[in-house]
Parts: C-alpha cells; sequence; structure tokens
C-alpha cells in the first residue's frame, strides 16, 4: 500500500484532498474474478439463447442486473425531467419503444386434436410463437420428419418417404450433433430454415412446426452452473456473423413458403405423443433419418406477427453521491447488455465478451462504489438494443433521467474480456484530451495489472457505442475496450464469443483500472471541460 498512499499523496496537488485511503481501498478490494465469471454464467450461458433485443432471454438477463444493483443499493433515478415520466414502484427500469416483429396475440393459435379425446389448446408465447414472415393458417395430420433437412449432396433427406402434401410437418431446429455429419462442427447451409421451408413448400405442406431443442449441456463448467433454459420468444430478427457465414432470410419468391410456428421441446412431446429430444438424439446415434406419423392427431394453427410499437428496457440505477456539495453531480458508468440472438440455422451468438464482460464489470463496479461511496454521485446503466443501432442510449440521451448539465463524465465498457492480457484500449482521448492525465492517474493509483494503454486509436470505433450518444449532447466520454485492432479477435459477432475463450483474470484488471477512473471522476473537485 505505500505505493498507492504515495499516489493518493501526489494527487492531493491535482485534486485537492481526496476521500481517505481506506475508502478507496475498501472498494477495489471487493472487484473479484470470481464475481466476475459468476455474472458471465448468468448472462452469456446459451440458454440465455444471446440477448437479442427484445427476447426472453434479454428480459432475463434485466431481471438478473436489476437484482444486482438493487442488492449494492442503488436507487430508482426517479423522473425524466424533460418528459416527466417516472418509473413505477420504484423500478430501475427505464423505457422506450420501438416498432418490433410481435406475436399478434389475436389471431395467433395452436390446437392439437386427438381422435376419441376433446382437442387441446396451447398457450401463445409460453408454449408456441409465430414466426415472423411466414404467417398464416394451417391444419392438416401430423407427421414428423427429424431435423427437415434436403441435401442431396450429402445423401439426407428427412422429407423423402410418406407424402407430406396437406400435412403439418414438425422438424428439429439446426442440424443433428454429430461431428462427421454435414459440416462437421460447422452448420451447413441445408440446416437455415428458410432452406428448410422452401423444401417444404415444394413438398406442398400446409404448414411447419419446428421444435426448439435446448442447448447441449456441454462439458461440466469450472465456472458454476448455467441458468435455466430461457422462455420462449418471437425471434424478431436472426443474427448475422462477420465470417462470411451468415444465412440470410430470402427475399420473397414465387414459391409461397408454408405457414409456421415455432414451439418448445415440452409442447413438441405433447403435440407429437413422444418426446422430439428423444427422436432427435436417436437420429445423431444412428446418423440416419426418422419419420413418425402418429396416427388419429391432427394439429391447427394460426401464425401472425406485426410490426409494432414495443416497449424495451433500459436498466438504471443511481448511487448518491456522499458529498453534498457534489452529490447533484453525476459521473455515467455503462454497459450494454445486449447481443445479436440467435441465426437462423439455430447457432446462438452469446456475446460472452460482446458485452456480457462488460456488463459484468458493471455489475462488480455498481458492488465496488456501494462499499466505497465517492463525493459525486453514479449513474450506472445497463443499455439494451446497442447492438441494433445504439436504441438504449439514444433513448436515454433523448430524454435524460438527469439534467445533461450535471453529467461529468460518461464512462462506458464494451468488450474488456479478450486480448493482450495487460493492454487496454481507451477511446475518447482525442475528443476529451484532458482525460488522458485522469487515465494516467488511475493507472498509477495501484497494481491493477494493466501495464499499457492505448490511447488515440481506433478513432473508427468511436461512434460504435453506447459512449457516442453522450458525446453528442456535449458529455466527456471513455470507451473501455479490450484492444485494437477489433479485428484481431476473430470471434467478434459469431456464435463462438463464449465463455470458454474469455481471458478473466485480463477483464479482472480492466475493471480494476475502470474502477480507479472511475473514482477519481467522482471525487475530483474539478470536473472535465466539454468534449472538442
Amino acid at each position: 500500500m505505500a505505493f498507492a498512499k504515495f499516489v493518493l499523496g501526489a494527487l492531493l496537488v491535482a485534486f485537492g484532498d481526496p476521500p481517505d485511503t481506506a475508502v478507496w481501498k475498501s472498494g477495489y478490494d471487493t472487484l473479484l474474478t470470481a464475481d466476475l465469471q459468476a455474472h458471465e454464467v448468468a448472462l452469456a450461458s446459451p440458454e440465455m439463447e444471446g440477448r437479442d433485443t427484445p427476447s426472453a432471454g434479454l428480459a432475463r438477463a434485466a431481471t438478473y442486473i436489476e437484482e444486482h444493483f438493487r442488492a449494492a443499493g442503488l436507487e430508482s433515478v426517479g423522473a425524466a425531467p424533460t418528459t416527466g415520466t417516472t418509473t413505477s414502484g420504484g423500478s430501475l427500469r427505464w423505457t422506450y419503444s420501438r416498432k418490433i416483429q410481435t406475436a399478434n396475440a389475436s389471431a395467433c393459435e395452436l390446437v392439437l386434436a386427438v381422435d376419441g379425446k376433446e382437442p387441446q389448446s396451447f398457450a401463445l408465447a409460453s408454449d408456441f410463437v409465430p414466426v415472423p414472415g411466414v404467417g398464416g393458417k394451417a391444419d392438416g395430420p401430423l407427421i414428423f420428419c427429424g431435423f427437415g433437412i434436403r441435401a442431396p449432396k450429402e445423401k439426407w433427406d428427412d422429407l423423402k418417404g410418406k407424402s407430406l402434401k396437406g400435412a403439418i410437418v414438425m422438424i428439429v431446429e439446426s442440424e443433428p450433433r454429430h461431428a462427421k455429419l454435414f459440416d462437421g462442427p460447422e452448420i451447413t447451409h441445408d440446416a437455415e430454415l428458410f432452406e428448410k421451408l422452401g423444401d417444404l413448400a415444394e413438398a406442398k405442406v400446409a404448414g411447419v412446426i419446428v421444435v426448439r431443442r435446448p442447448p447441449e449441456a456441454g462439458p461440466k463448467s469450472k465456472l458454476g452452473p448455467r441458468p435455466e433454459a430461457s422462455p420462449l420468444s418471437v425471434r424478431a430478427g436472426w443474427a448475422q456473423w462477420n465470417d462470411g457465414r451468415t444465412f440470410q432470410t430470402p427475399q420473397p419468391t414465387p414459391t409461397r413458403l408454408p405457414p409456421t410456428v415455432e414451439v418448445n421441446a415440452a409442447t413438441g412431446q405433447l403435440l407429437l405423443g413422444e418426446s422430439v429430444v428423444a427422436l432427435a438424439t436417436r437420429i445423431e446415434k444412428s446418423g440416419r433419418s426418422v419419420q413418425v406419423a402418429p396416427k388419429g392427431r391432427y394439429v391447427r394453427f394460426t401464425s401472425a406477427a406485426d410490426a409494432v410499437d414495443t416497449a424495451l428496457e433500459n436498466v438504471v440505477g443511481v448511487l448518491r453521491g456522499s458529498d453534498p456539495a457534489l452529490a447533484e453531480e453525476y459521473v455515467v458508468l455503462g454497459a450494454h447488455y445486449d447481443h445479436i440472438g440467435v441465426d437462423s440455422a439455430g447457432r446462438i451468438g452469446c456475446g460472452a465478451d460482446d458485452n456480457a464482460s462488460g456488463s459484468a464489470a458493471l455489475l462488480e463496479l455498481a458492488q465496488a462504489f456501494a462499499t466505497a461511496r465517492p463525493r459525486r454521485s453514479l449513474l450506472f446503466i445497463a443499455f439494451s438494443g446497442e447492438e441494433h443501432g445504439l436504441w438504449g442510449s439514444q433513448a436515454i440521451c433523448q430524454r435524460p433521467p438527469i439534467d445533461p448539465s450535471r453529467l461529468v463524465a460518461m464512462v462506458n465498457m464494451d468488450m474488456l474480456g479478450r486480448g493482450v492480457a495487460d493492454e487496454v484500449a481507451v477511446l475518447g482521448i482525442t475528443q476529451n484530451p484532458e482525460l488522458e492525465k485522469v487515465l494516467q492517474q488511475a493507472k498509477g493509483l495501484s497494481k491493477t495489472g494493466v501495464t499499457k494503454i492505448v490511447v488515440r486509436q481506433g478513432e473508427e470505433l468511436f461512434q460504435r457505442s453506447d459512449h457516442y450518444s453522450f458525446h453528442q449532447i456535449g458529455v466527456p466520454v471513455l470507451f473501455f475496450f479490450e484492444g485494437l485492432p477489433i479485428d484481431a479477435n476473430k470471434d467478434y459477432h459469431t456464435w463462438r464469443d463464449t465463455l470458454e475463450t474469455l481471458d478473466f483474470d485480463k477483464l479482472t484488471r480492466s475493471t480494476r483500472l475502470v474502477f480507479n477512473t472511475a473514482w477519481i471522476l467522482a471525487n475530483d473537485d474539478q470536473r472535465p471541460p466539454k468534449p472538442r
């Protein structure tokens, strides 16, 4: 601690009397790798299905973040000064709306009729959801056709056998989990949903039911148990990858695609009368296609989705400052908690680095600052919709919860878990050169493990994350990022961005550096000037 005391002593000259060293240390010492790992598992496991905006996985992530904000003692920010809008019941959710493809509840149904029994209806959202773009009505006898793949080059045809004309065909999403089938560890193009629907349209089926299969259990993780699978939600869009293997929803073709709904594994079993998961496993073990045509089982459904104004959520909490003279000024700490979801071949973009890493750091910082309360207030914001074009941060800045004149600075964390172990890139110095001194002081405040801070590089990324929305309203910003160039991370915006690829020691180092930076900004007598 002798070094830290020396640095804090030096800061007396530049910053006036800082809070006691013991206060800073009490917060700094709570920043633990084990906590960051636990947050990562909760947010980035495949069961969260890529946290697309909106989705059931994103809603679960918001609940998790709000619970931990509350546990740290964060409070509701209250009313937005520009609109008078207030959160209800002290909620930490800050809502905004966008037009999103959403199930038309009044026009969706799924019914099973079995000979000699009363028809059974299923519930929208909990049992089934529509697939946007392929709506309509369908009814007919039910036939199970494996994964619904027709791939002549692979000598594989799930549709060969019984006539499918006029039938409701049930298929499993994606492709068999088998190292030697199709493209091995990759996903064959023939497994893409709309390729399957095109083949089924040629077979003149009445409609299609796609069963979402639970994620693979995988090897036992040293990081802790994964969460339960997310409930069903409409996949309003499909993830698109950076590596050239993206599957695109086709433009309308002369062949009309059949009406389609998605169901969970439990609903699939009730409809078919036997376990769909067991049948999928049987196909994988045998390497052979399987058809099942149960007698006397008929299904009718209606699939409908419309683009409507949909409520989306940021999670916002405030930690009040300890100094009455400065508590009405705020330092914003932010990270986006969304990712890009699932592609149309069923591959999940877990987003462990982008940006469960920044979100985990945000949660850990909330706990740390609640322990070591600084002089200024802190505004913690978990943004949704970043991947769709900074939706959440734009909404916040269009009707800010705090008068922008009282925002001292905004510190953004986006992708902190990969790259050179002792290096961090920080954007925003070109626009806010006075903040470079703050970074250097933060680096010297303790041995964070970060030995190199890269600045004044990567300016092409400056407009691509949530800090930019704050920059546009005149708030000084710093953007903490794992390293440059971004192309060095070959797993960025692919399904390979998983928990196993993270460097948790680096994530811890970066979180410590952000803590020191925000500590200085939240305690300095002077505030940084407006950006250039």
